[in-house]
């Protein structure tokens, strides 16, 4: 994978701290900001997605063990945890449904870059990234209606399909043209390092409006936003050994288990986030600020596992 420096994503959080401001001090009702969120939220989309190999599918079947690892991770392993986790938060059901969400669906966005960072074969995992992509966007809100003990039920999706026909699926259909056009086109792979120069700044200003909007109607609700933290820091520091097991079991090298103990730990916030604003708002308004908490927790949490997964699995192990 040849990586392309980009703005670091420490971005995200100012955008999240940003967003909270302006929604306690200067808060806004107006359908141009509202637009303006969910043009923000399909070019977000677009950019995370042209940068998966969505034309080379194959490179998973290539590594099957690499993929029954990562697989095993994100359909049976992470599953049972935020189930674990979800019942704590049972009392207030957007918290849990929130919750749900984001821990159940696989990361895409931000991930690889810190894998590549930590000495992680990200070669490896790329190829899968295109299925989980895809699988998420269907097991996803069924495993949180199934796990959530039906307190979202199958009524509450409908308005998601639109969402994901038109925020996530149509600019995932753009990408998939690009990308084939660059394949065929020096010149328009070039476009490829602008692209990926802008994914994280867009992010950050993608969350910053959503929490600006978000803030405003949820105000009394903001501190139940704190019993959130605990579980999504416990859900770093698990996954950490939980993935490091999987890739013991599956006999990967040093590169292949450091890739899939961070990638492993990386979760959908980014594709999550247009699905938990087609949810009824009246009802389930707090579960965006639910998935951009996770975020920025993971912003946070990638920050150590650059750093301490290279100790835990050094280069001379097995």
């Amino acid at each position: 994978m040849t990586r392309v420096s980009g703005p670091s994503t420490a971005w995200i959080l100012l955008g999240v701290l940003s967003g909270g401001l302006l929604g306690l001090y200067l808060p806004i009702i107006s359908p141009a900001l509202i637009w303006g969120q969910w043009g923000l939220l399909t070019l977000m989309v677009f950019l995370v997605v042209v940068s998966l190999p969505l034309l080379s599918i194959g490179r998973a079947i290539a590594k099957p063990r690499v993929l029954a690892a990562l697989f095993a991770l994100n359909l049976i392993v992470v599953p049972l945890v935020a189930f674990v986790f979800s019942r704590v938060l049972f009392q207030v059901p957007a918290l849990q449904v929130g919750l749900l969400l984001v821990l159940l669906a696989p990361g895409v966005a931000l991930s690889l870059t810190t894998a590549y960072e930590a000495g992680g074969d990200v070669e490896s995992v790329l190829g899968s990234k295109p299925l989980l992509f895809v699988g998420q966007l269907v097991v996803v809100p069924l495993y949180t209606v199934f796990l959530s003990g039906g307190v979202l039920g199958f009524d509450d999706l409908p308005p998601t399909f639109i969402v994901i026909g038109l925020v996530i699926i149509a600019p995932s259909l753009v990408a998939l043209a690009l990308q084939w056009a660059m394949a065929r086109s020096a010149s328009v792979a070039a476009s490829r390092r602008w692209l990926t120069m802008i994914r994280v700044p867009v992010i950050a200003l993608t969350v910053g409006v959503v929490v600006w909007n978000q803030v405003p109607a949820h105000l009394e609700e903001l501190e139940e936003l704190l019993r959130v933290v605990p579980l999504f820091f416990s859900f770093f520091v698990l996954l950490a050994p939980l993935g490091l097991l999987a890739g013991i079991l599956a006999s990967l090298t040093v590169a292949e288990k450091r890739a899939i103990m961070i990638v492993g730990a990386g979760r959908g916030g980014v594709i999550m986030l247009p699905i938990s604003l087609a949810l009824d708002q009246d009802v389930w308004g707090l579960v965006p600020l639910v998935v951009i908490t996770q975020l920025a927790m993971e912003v946070i949490g990638m920050m150590v596992y650059r750093t301490i997964v290279p100790e835990i699995i050094p280069s001379g192990s097995r």
